[in-house]
C-alpha cells in the first residue's frame, strides 16, 4: 500500500478519533458546569444559595460559561459522528444531528435561567419592587429552571443515543456491544427525563442510577473505543461502497 493509498484508509479513523476526543473534550467543562452548581446552589435554601453566589460571583458566572463551551465541543463530535456513520444511514445519521442540535439549543437555554438568577440577586433600580427575600426566592426559582430545562434537553439526547445504538449495531466497523450499551444509555436518558415531567417521586428514586449510571456504560466505552482504535478503515469504505451502489440505478 502506497503512501496515498495510506492516508486515505486512515480518513475514518482520524474521524473517529477526533468525534471520541471531541466528545470527551465536552465532558470537562459540562462537568464543571455541573460541579459549580453543586457547590453554590443550596437546595431550599434561597438565603444561603444567594450567599453563595454573590461571595463567588466569578466562579458562577465561569460555571454556566463552561456550560456554553462544553456544548459547542459537543456540537463539533456530532458532526464527525455522522461523517462517521452517514455510510450506514445517511437519512438516521441526518436524524441523530437533528435531535442533537435541539437539545443542545434547549440545554444553551440553561444560562438564561442562570443569569436570569444572578441579576435578582445583584438587585438593580429595575428590581427595587422586590423585597430582598422576594428576590432570593424568584433567584432560587430560576435556578430550579436550569435543572428543568436540562431534563427536558435529555429526551432529544436520549433519541440521539438510541440512534447511535442502532447505528453501530448496523454498522460493519465497529464492535456492537457498543451500540447495545448506546441504546441502554439512551432508554436511560428518556426515562429519566420523561418520570420528571410524568411522576417526581418516580424521578426522585431513580436519580443518581439514572440517567448518569447508564450515561457512564454507554458513553465512555464508545467514545474510548473511537479514541484509541477508530474504526476498521477496510469494512468502513465496503459499507460505504456498498451504500453508494445500491443507490447507483441500474443500466
Amino acid at each position: 500500500m502506497g503512501r496515498e493509498s495510506r492516508i486515505v484508509a486512515a480518513s475514518p479513523r482520524a474521524k473517529a478519533r477526533l468525534a471520541g476526543t471531541l466528545y470527551g473534550i465536552s465532558a470537562v467543562p459540562a462537568g464543571f458546569s455541573v460541579y459549580v452548581l453543586l457547590k453554590l446552589v443550596a437546595r431550599g435554601d434561597p438565603a444561603a444559595t444567594a450567599t453563595n453566589i454573590l461571595g463567588s460571583e466569578g466562579l458562577f458566572r465561569l460555571g454556566f460559561a463552561a456550560d456554553l463551551v462544553g456544548i459547542l465541543f459537543f456540537v463539533g463530535a456530532v458532526l464527525f459522528l455522522y461523517e462517521l456513520f452517514k455510510p450506514v444511514s445517511r437519512s438516521l445519521a441526518l436524524l441523530f444531528v437533528l435531535f442533537s442540535m435541539i437539545g443542545s439549543a434547549i440545554q444553551a437555554l440553561d444560562s438564561v435561567g442562570d443569569l436570569a438568577a444572578l441579576l435578582l440577586l445583584k438587585g438593580g433600580t429595575s428590581l427595587t419592587a422586590l423585597a430582598t427575600d422576594q428576590a432570593r426566592a424568584l433567584a432560587l426559582l430560576c435556578l430550579r429552571l436550569h435543572t428543568l430545562t436540562y431534563d427536558l434537553a435529555l429526551v432529544f439526547f436520549g433519541v440521539f443515543s438510541i440512534l447511535i445504538g442502532y447505528l453501530v449495531l448496523k454498522s460493519t466497523f465497529l464492535p456492537r456491544i457498543f451500540g447495545v450499551l448506546m441504546a441502554i444509555d439512551g432508554v436511560g436518558y428518556l426515562t429519566f427525563s420523561l418520570a420528571t415531567f410524568l411522576s417526581p417521586p418516580l424521578a426522585a428514586h431513580l436519580y443518581p442510577y439514572v440517567p448518569f449510571l447508564t450515561a457512564f456504560l454507554g458513553e465512555p466505552p464508545l467514545m474510548l473505543w473511537l479514541i484509541v482504535k477508530g474504526v476498521n478503515a477496510d469494512r468502513w469504505y465496503e459499507q460505504a461502497a456498498a451504500g453508494v451502489a445500491s443507490l447507483t440505478p441500474p443500466g
